[in-house]
């Protein structure tokens, strides 16, 4: 359900009544008990909060303390539990074990759990019905993985199992409702997690180091059931879904799932006895696992700080030499996602949208901390280096990338390291878990982004703001989308945007026909999307089309939107945000006060900012509310501080110089 990207609506708090209200439907549903409510829900303690997703979503949260604990899906009171709830109170669903912590890494990613990958123990499955809500677990570890809704009885699943010979058991037991990994976790939850087990690719008995490690520890890290039933001794690490090919080849390695009362009732007190703790755990075990290459370099040689230009590897373990991490997440960049279509480019697009995305999982790019200092000297480093060429906007002072020497031996030496070691990869694990179906009859193109993929962005420090020029295709747009299975309401960058228009007219094969290979034949559906309405009445619509200008007239049918995140906050607004107007005015006598307004778009506190520039400029500050419904506040400085205030913010908070007006 959390598998893209969304956007919470309204929220409210929920009062006294409403919450026991909520209690007695949780206590009706689930059978829970006065101990398990207070677990799960307390009547006193801590702040309810509903919050409503975007329209045209149905989905109610119930945050308890900022923890997304419940939701509604349909808005009609029939609630789901998260595994922020089951962290809370395990006992609360019946629970489903995986075979293996190798088989949590695809629950992870988002993946539903199939029969195979389904751990049977002697005494048989917690006993449920279809469509029954169940909770997915890891061997050795109490902390559900996910919830979701169980596909066929308890009964049917172990008749199954144990019947299916020696070809394995088929089909799907728990679709996935909601996961650990998805936005929900991320966005919502503050990515925390209750325990060690819970890595950045899977879920580990505590004190594990890595998916890997419990590959080839066989019975010291869990217990040992030496009557599990319906192993598979063909079973690999390679691929798969939860499913037949996603286990360990030695299954004495397969925890038991707790058989007894008592075992649940005490992995239930364990994990209650656990705090939920920070991101910390996923990224420092993404960046120290060696099981999914963390060497930056990808040539299977261990990396060092000091790593060379030519691709060598920055390890996650050792003190990270900001120079090379810089030049590392730039190369990768323009190896895997800045494309010559794309230029020339923006420094703040070229740092947000490509470099921030393409760093190595766990790592954290800054560039004051390097020689640097500046993204422009960053970037005129490597203009006389002959990598970029580059100049400086003189209206709003940013540097831009004109063009890519791909020929450069900098550029051609280096080796890009795999997506999955990638922050990008952190940040959304069930990335193309929805991925793009078939196109035209055929399958999808492996260049064309998934649905949406320009929504999710890269993971961030809580404090970090990142700006984001996205876009939205236009009602003459969805044809072309839908046919190549894509989402027509997500946001999609330019580069992604560019690659769809090229993705389809691959896929509906309009090079053949051309009078030359740069030209492409208009198909009904494309010629529509891109003229309809343009073409004055009598004038006949084009036939064939540029390669060139396709780019062009795609965009011109695509809506600019500004996506602005920070920490848990984002906020979409259509086209770009109102820019921060500093000016000053002349007051009784000869004193001058310091205005900032339009600060509000950009996520920041005013009242902090007040406080902030208070004692960086040691005068009086307040705020003061703007005439008008919704026009904001003010932020007012005694004294003239024009220049000054314009700095202080834009390296304080994060706000790039090209969204600020200083009115002198």
């Amino acid at each position: 359900m959390f598998k893209k990207p969304f956007s919470i609506g309204q929220s409210h708090k929920v009062s006294g009544a409403d919450r026991k209200k909520l209690r007695r439907a949780l206590e009706k549903t689930f059978g829970v008990s006065e101990d398990g409510l207070e677990a799960l829900l307390p009547a006193k303690v801590g702040e309810l909060e509903c919050a409503k997703l975007a329209s045209p979503s149905r989905v109610v949260l119930y945050l308890h303390d900022g923890a997304p604990i419940l939701m509604d899906p349909n808005g009609k009171g029939d609630y789901v539990p998260t595994i922020f709830a089951l962290w809370r109170l395990p006992t609360l669903l019946p629970q489903v074990y995986v075979k293996h912590p190798a088989v949590s890494r695809y629950i992870v990613g988002g993946a539903d759990l199939m029969l195979p990958g389904v751990l049977l123990p002697s005494g048989g499955l917690a006993p449920f019905e279809r469509d029954q809500l169940v909770a997915v677990c890891s061997p050795g570890n109490a902390a559900p993985v996910a919830v979701g809704s169980a596909t066929m009885a308890a009964t049917d699943a172990v008749a199954r199992i144990r019947g299916c010979g020696a070809a394995g058991p088929k089909g799907k037991l728990v679709e996935l409702v909601q996961h650990y990994g998805d936005y929900l976790w991320s966005d919502v939850g503050g990515r925390a997690v209750p325990n060690e087990g819970f890595l950045a690719d899977g879920v580990v008995p505590v004190g594990v180091s890595s998916v890997e490690a419990t590959l080839t520890q066989v019975n010291g890290w869990c217990g040992h059931d030496d009557g599990a039933e319906g192993s598979n001794d063909d079973w690999t690490t390679d691929a798969g879904t939860g499913g037949k090919e996603g286990a360990a080849t030695d299954n004495s390695a397969v925890a038991a799932a707790p058989s007894s009362s008592a075992d649940v009732d005490a992995a239930a007190g364990q994990v209650r006895a656990m705090d939920l703790r920070s991101e910390a755990a996923p990224a420092r075990t993404a960046a120290e696992g060696n099981a999914d290459e963390r060497l930056v370099g990808g040539n299977g040689a261990t990396g060092s700080a000091g790593a060379s230009s030519s691709g060598g590897g920055v390890s996650g373990e050792d003190a990270v030499d900001m120079d090379s991490l810089l030049e590392c997440a730039l190369l990768q960049a323009l190896h895997r996602s800045v494309k010559d279509t794309d230029l020339p480019i923006n420094s703040s697009v070229l740092w947000n949208q490509h470099m921030l995305p393409a760093r190595p999982a766990g790592s954290t790019l800054d560039v004051k901390k390097s020689k640097h200092k500046k993204m422009s000297k960053f970037l005129q480093a490597y203009g006389k280096q002959g990598l970029l060429t580059v100049k400086e906007d003189k209206h709003s002072g940013d540097m831009i990338v004109t063009s890519v020497n791909r020929t450069a031996t900098i550029y051609t030496e280096y080796r890009p390291y795999k997506a999955s070691a990638t922050a990008a990869a952190e940040a959304s694990p069930s990335a193309g878990a929805g991925g793009n179906s078939a196109l035209a009859g055929g399958a999808a193109p492996s260049s064309l982004p998934a649905a949406g993929t320009g929504a999710a962005g890269p993971s961030v420090a809580s404090d970090e703001l990142r700006i984001e020029e996205v876009y939205k295709p236009g009602k003459e747009l969805r044809p072309v989308f839908e046919e190549l299975g894509l989402n027509s309401e997500a946001l999609y960058s330019a580069a992604e945007a560019a690659e769809v228009a090229f993705g389809y007219v691959k896929a509906a094969s309009l090079e053949q026909g051309a009078p030359d290979n740069r030209t492409i034949v208009l198909n009904p559906t494309l010629c529509d999307a891109l003229f309809k309405g343009l073409i004055k009445k009598g004038e006949i619509f084009p036939t064939h089309l540029a390669k060139a200008d396709l780019r062009e007239a795609f965009m011109r049918r695509m809506h600019l939107q500004c996506r602005i995140t920070k920490g848990n906050q984002q906020v979409v607004r259509k086209g770009q945000p109102p820019a921060v107007q500093i000016s000053t005015e002349k007051r009784q006598g000869n004193k001058r006060v310091t205005k900032v307004v339009g600060l509000e778009p950009f996520l920041v506190d005013l009242e902090q900012v007040a406080a902030d520039c208070q004692r960086k400029f040691a005068c009086s500050t307040n705020l003061v509310e703007l005439p008008g419904k919704g026009a904001g506040h003010e932020v007012v400085l005694q004294g003239s501080f024009l220049e000054q205030v314009a700095d202080f913010v834009m390296q304080q908070y994060g706000i790039p110089k090209k969204y600020f007006q200083v009115k002198k």
